[in-house]
């Protein structure tokens, strides 16, 4: 199939735009096709307040790519990254604080607590980083069919085999418990400090939609050992200009390789030919864009539930995805402040350690549970959890002078509320949540300039993300690897012809990195050739 190819690709968010850039670089014509006045997706900044660059959605990077931003020369393009130093603070109510690097020095911040825990965590630690080592370099292609009988497919198999066998019965065992037990479960079996275990839940649930105790939300710990900045790992990093500086270095480097981007060009349909096969894709406005093959950086419930009629796929198919777990439970709020926290637990409002990490808010496991209960019954949780960065401490750029800018990450909130509705919710949504960080921060509440409230509703009509769930369907395994988004279909391809996914919801997952688009794009090449 080769020549050159008319390729519309659905969505200019980041993975989106790794795809566009290796597809046009490859010689094919190129259209990326997004809905929005700006290009980004969920990796997007903008001026919510006057004199405010806020990364609205996502809000940190350490997954991005090394490859893609060294290929495509991303830096040439604006893209900086500065890493945060700590990479959290976090206060308890009591007064006490933990202050964690990503390195050893954790291990004296966790005595403070427990110096049982200092020494297992060093253990665990270690053994979730052997674990990464394990499963990372299967995050870079597309997964193997566990029923395949190809040669590729039993030589990756035979291949995972392998390097299984590097690892201890103790990482063994602990790969079984991440992949089939709630994370306070195993965590409960290794950790006695109640501090502890209250970050670690934390950190394993966000996103998700559920609890601490839901199995295979332990799964997603495994995403602190992936990325990192500057070659550490555990730790995170505030890009220079907000996320969106992100996506609009990667439009630019698509530009560059002949890609021809399209914004305000929301797709309503993937149209087929005679045969099946795609043919383009129709826009809202009714315009139709021909093209050879279509690319979908759309969720996947998006894709074939709403831009395909259901006759065009298999019965099977069209049942799982109908079963595809895509809610979401994260709501976002931002906020505008006149001065820094004062936290109770390390005093000062000018710049320092408790500023410039992630900061949070997660007294006690029990915490999480119960603010993840109150979503169960259909409202969002009379005390939310709170993980939050103030950008402008590391970046200035990003506020007037003398100002910050918060961005908030909040659980829990169902996308269907039981009562009422979420635009009628929102300033209790930012009520709560303010009042929660002025548990640790008396005066808080008093430095609120303004603010601005994204709910899981919102998440999903701004920003299309199906049910408001962050990662395009759930991070659990048995949405992972050779089951995402579906048995049969994790290398991309679709049932229908010349029709791909190259967006979150595929193998490996979300998160700002860019591997679903990377890996999508060469299973695409392997099809079509270079133009």
């Amino acid at each position: 199939m080769g020549g050159r190819k008319r390729i519309a690709l659905i969505g200019a968010g980041h993975n989106g735009l790794v795809a566009a850039n290796l597809l046009g670089e490859a010689g094919h014509q190129v259209t990326v096709l997004e809905a929005r006045a700006i290009v980004g997706g969920a990796c997007v900044s903008e001026e919510l307040f006057p004199g405010y660059k806020v990364s609205s959605a996502s809000y940190v990077s350490t997954l991005l790519l090394p490859q893609a931003v060294q290929r495509f020369d991303l830096a040439r393009h604006g893209y900086k990254v500065i890493r945060q130093d700590p990479a959290f603070f976090v206060p308890f109510p009591d007064g006490r604080s933990m202050t964690l690097h990503g390195d050893d020095r954790d291990l004296a911040e966790i005595a403070k607590f427990s110096r049982k825990d200092a020494d297992t965590y060093h253990e665990f630690h270690a053994a979730l980083e052997r674990i990464g080592a394990f499963v990372k370099p299967l995050l870079l292609k597309a997964p193997p069919r566990i029923d395949g009988r190809s040669p590729g497919d039993l030589w990756d198999l035979l291949q995972m085999g392998r390097a299984a066998r590097r690892l201890s019965g103790y990482d063994l065992q602990l790969l079984i418990q991440l992949s089939s037990l709630g994370i306070a479960d195993v965590l409960d079996t290794r950790f006695e400090s109640e501090e502890l275990k209250a970050f670690l839940c934390s950190q394993a649930v966000i996103g998700a939609y559920g609890g601490v105790h839901q199995p295979g939300t332990a799964f997603l710990l495994l995403h602190d050992v992936f990325g990192g900045v500057d070659g550490a790992t555990g730790v995170w990093g505030v890009v220079v200009g907000g996320m969106g500086a992100i996506t609009q270095a990667l439009a630019a480097a698509a530009s560059e390789r002949g890609v021809g981007i399209r914004t305000g060009a929301p797709v309503k349909a993937i149209e087929l030919d005679d045969a099946g096969r795609v043919a383009g894709v129709r826009l809202v406005s009714g315009e139709t864009v021909m093209a050879d093959v279509v690319v979908s950086n759309a969720t996947p419930r998006r894709t074939f539930l709403e831009m395909l009629p259901e006759s065009a796929l298999p019965a099977p198919f069209v049942r799982h995805m109908k079963g595809f777990k895509d809610l979401g439970a994260s709501l976002k709020v931002h906020l505008a402040l006149s001065e820094l926290p004062d936290f109770t637990a390390m005093p000062g409002t000018t710049p320092g350690p408790q500023h410039r990490g992630l900061l949070n808010f997660c007294p006690t496991v029990d915490f999480i549970e119960q603010a993840w209960d109150d979503c169960k019954r259909g409202s969002f949780s009379e005390r939310p959890t709170v993980e939050a960065c103030i950008h402008s401490v590391l970046d200035p750029s990003c506020a007037p002078p003398g100002r910050q800018i918060m961005t908030c990450f909040v659980q829990y909130g169902p996308r269907h509320l039981k009562e009422g509705n979420w635009e009628g919710q929102k300033e209790a949504v930012a009520d709560r949540v303010i009042a929660e960080i002025a548990r640790y921060a008396p005066e808080f509440p008093k430095a609120i300039v303004a603010r601005h409230v994204y709910t899981p509703e919102d998440l999903e009509t701004i920003f299309g993300l199906s049910g408001g769930n962050i990662y395009h369907g759930a991070m659990t395994p048995d949405q992972l690897f050779t089951f995402r988004p579906a048995p049969g279909f994790a290398d991309y391809r679709t049932p229908i012809k010349n029709l791909y996914l190259c967006g979150s919801g595929t193998h490996p997952g979300g998160g700002v990195w860019g591997a679903p688009g990377w890996n999508s794009a060469h299973e695409i090449l392997r099809d079509i050739g270079r133009g």
